[in-house]
């Protein structure tokens, strides 16, 4: 792997965290503000509108990976501190939660270039705590 394709973080250890953070003793709620609207690539029960707030998405993030190359990074979305953002959540059972959080680290947190976050999220149906991923202002890769 070259040294421009190695994760700038440990994602390993921010998986730990964020199962660790959720707890497993309820169900697992995922906020998704781009391609986890439209190809979410799990399992899940349920899927809400749901908004959050102190938080945007913008075109802020050069990716290797999803847009680009190692040579000519292209721009994929991130969720930035202020505003709000209009997304969906996406409800796991408990029971499969830890595995699904696996399978979406290794397609989000490939190069640990986000801070994964838990938020509160408000849906038609009432608030949720939902998982999201966020890009840091000080991330190397934004423009």
């Amino acid at each position: 792997m070259s040294e421009v394709l190695k994760p700038l973080r440990d994602p390993g250890a921010m998986l730990e965290k964020a199962i660790a953070d959720w707890g497993g003793e309820e169900d697992l709620w995922i906020f998704g503000y781009g391609s986890l609207i439209w190809r979410p690539d799990f399992e899940f029960a349920e899927r809400r509108p749901a908004r959050v707030h102190g938080w945007h998405r913008a075109l802020k993030m050069w990716s290797r990976i999803n847009r680009g190359t190692p040579e000519r990074p292209g721009l994929v979305f991130g969720l930035l501190s202020g505003g709000c953002c209009r997304g969906m959540v996406f409800r796991v059972p408990r029971s499969d939660g830890a595995q699904i959080l696996e399978r979406l680290w290794q397609r989000e947190m490939a190069m640990a270039v986000y801070d994964p976050r838990w938020m509160p999220a408000e849906t038609p149906q009432g608030r949720v705590r939902a998982l999201a991923f966020t890009l840091s202002r000080r991330s190397r890769r934004r423009p």
